[in-house]
């Protein structure tokens, strides 16, 4: 009888997000570390790696090329953080990182 009423109460349906839910979330975290890199001719490198729900956060690759004229157009990689609840970024510069 204990073990019916342990598996009535926990043994409700779960909720998975849909294959669109995933797609729309990693959609939003590329555009966002896109903006957040602030590099000219941006492109992510490499598939976003989406970390599990207890961190909660896509990690981006990004190159393109530094803006400030002082640095003559040379090419950067940057790592971007998302953060999927907030939906804020934090962007670091990742030097000798590479994606195909």
């Amino acid at each position: 009888m204990r073990m019916l009423v342990v598996v009535l109460i926990c043994g409700g349906p779960v909720a998975a997000s849909t294959p669109s839910a995933w797609d729309a979330s990693e959609a939003a975290a590329v555009v966002a570390c896109l903006k957040a890199s602030d590099l000219d001719a941006a492109k992510v490198r490499g598939r976003p790696l989406v970390l599990d729900d207890s961190a909660g956060k896509t990690a981006v690759l990004v190159r393109g090329r530094w803006k400030p004229a002082h640095m003559k157009g040379a090419r950067a990689t940057m790592l971007c953080l998302y953060d999927r609840a907030g939906q804020t970024t934090a962007v670091t510069e990742a030097r000798g990182w590479t994606a195909r």
